[in-house]
């Protein structure tokens, strides 16, 4: 059984982690449409449905690689360059289109009828890229330095500097060792 990680606290940031190392992938969720399939999935957005808008996988990366190329930039303290920017408004524009604003306990949120298809979860994705632009906070947007991904750190002390502990953390923590502890 594959474990996914969704360590991006926000639909968008998660999005974008798809790949696992972006310098030289060795899983790309999005490579396949199974993979695709099953990423959905374990981020509780199970695809239904091809629907009549079927965006292709390569449309998909396109959108996950826009959204990174918008929060790597932020995590470093840079504004993050306009193709990104009007990449992500184009896709958000298009899903606003065929969305409806649904009641979500204490306030309305953005939501598409079913089926839930690829589209749908593109337009999830953008949605909550624009969200998470025009809230914030921005200053706890991070990247890991080992693997790259991008997350909102929620961490109370406003540290968290890897993509998880468990995975990026723990391997930097026992390089570092090995090298200081080394003949």
């Amino acid at each position: 059984m594959v474990v996914i990680e969704h360590v991006g606290n926000a639909l968008c940031l998660d999005f974008a982690n798809t790949v696992n190392v972006r310098s030289a992938p060795a899983r790309d969720w999005l490579g396949s449409a199974d993979g695709l399939q099953t990423w959905a999935a374990s981020a509780g957005r199970p695809l239904t449905s091809a629907g009549e808008h079927v965006p292709s996988l390569a449309a998909m990366r396109a959108v996950r690689d826009a959204v990174y190329d918008v929060f790597s930039p932020i995590a470093h303290g840079r504004l993050p360059e306009s193709d990104a920017l009007d990449a992500l408004v184009a896709t958000h524009a298009e899903g606003i289109k065929r969305a409806r604003l649904s009641r979500q306990t204490d306030r309305y949120v953005w939501s598409w009828p079913p089926p839930r298809t690829r589209a749908v979860l593109l337009w999830e994705a953008a949605a909550s890229a624009v969200d998470l632009l025009q809230r914030g906070p921005l200053d706890r947007i991070g990247e890991c330095p080992s693997c790259g991904w991008v997350f909102l750190d929620t961490s109370k002390n406003r540290r968290r500097r890897w993509c998880s502990m468990a995975t990026c953390g723990s391997r930097e923590k026992a390089q570092r060792y090995y090298a200081r502890h080394a003949g």
